[in-house]
């Protein structure tokens, strides 16, 4: 059986082997980055920000779990990055106008005749393709895009693998500290993480078509039987 790393933080990586293993495949799970939210100070300006909001946009569910870990979200509008995003939001009783489902860019781009004469806070994590965030706060009347956390790289472990997975450019970073990137097959989410193994001399092999781990194994499950 090839065996799989599945690189997210910690506190996430358990619930990110879950759809690998429903396909069959075996999985190590390697943490390679901590997330590290900024001071509560700072966290509290960005709620005070979001409550006058027309719009907020979430790029992941630990966006929220960080701003509104009571689940008491704004009563105003949201666009997601991805189904998953958009799901924990209306767990919460958001109300999601827009979902983009191939990533942060597409969602953007969906988003430029939305957002025109409204105000439009986008709170995301350090590091994060500054293009989307830009081209709404061009669109838009009012816009603020807080850094709320960091992903901060850490080594994995050492366990031998086959094939190894990245959902950003921090566990890209994170896996260098103490491992090679090849010879395993590289399998990444989105074209942030594609582009970060790429300036680290790679070419990832699977690129999943939308920025979830669901399709992350899925994509790796087809290469991997494609290539048997």
């Amino acid at each position: 059986m090839k065996l799989v790393a599945v690189t997210t933080s910690a506190d996430r990586v358990a619930a990110a082997t879950i759809p690998f293993k429903m396909l069959g495949l075996g999985v190590v799970p390697l943490p390679c980055i901590a997330v590290e939210p900024v001071a509560d100070d700072l966290l509290g300006l960005v709620r005070e920000s979001a409550a006058v909001a027309d719009l907020i946009v979430i790029s992941s569910r630990r966006t929220i779990d960080i701003l509104w870990p009571d689940g008491d979200l704004p009563a105003c509008d949201f666009a997601a990055v991805g189904p998953v995003t958009a799901r924990a939001v209306t767990e919460r009783g958001g109300e999601v106008i827009r979902v983009g489902r191939a990533g942060a860019a597409e969602l953007a781009r969906s988003l430029q005749m939305v957002v025109s004469g409204r105000t439009v806070i986008w709170p995301h994590a350090r590091g994060a393709d500054p293009q989307p965030i830009e081209l709404i706060s061009k669109a838009a009347a009012v816009f603020a895009g807080p850094v709320i956390y960091g992903s901060v790289p850490q080594p994995p472990g050492v366990d031998e693998v086959d094939v190894v997975t990245f959902a950003s450019p921090s566990a890209v970073a994170g896996w260098q500290l103490s491992r090679e990137l090849a010879p395993e097959t590289i399998a990444v989410i989105g074209d942030t993480t594609r582009r970060a193994v790429e300036e680290a001399g790679c070419s990832p092999a699977v690129v999943a078509p939308e920025p979830t781990f669901q399709s992350l194994a899925e994509s790796v499950a087809e290469y991997l039987g494609a290539a048997a």
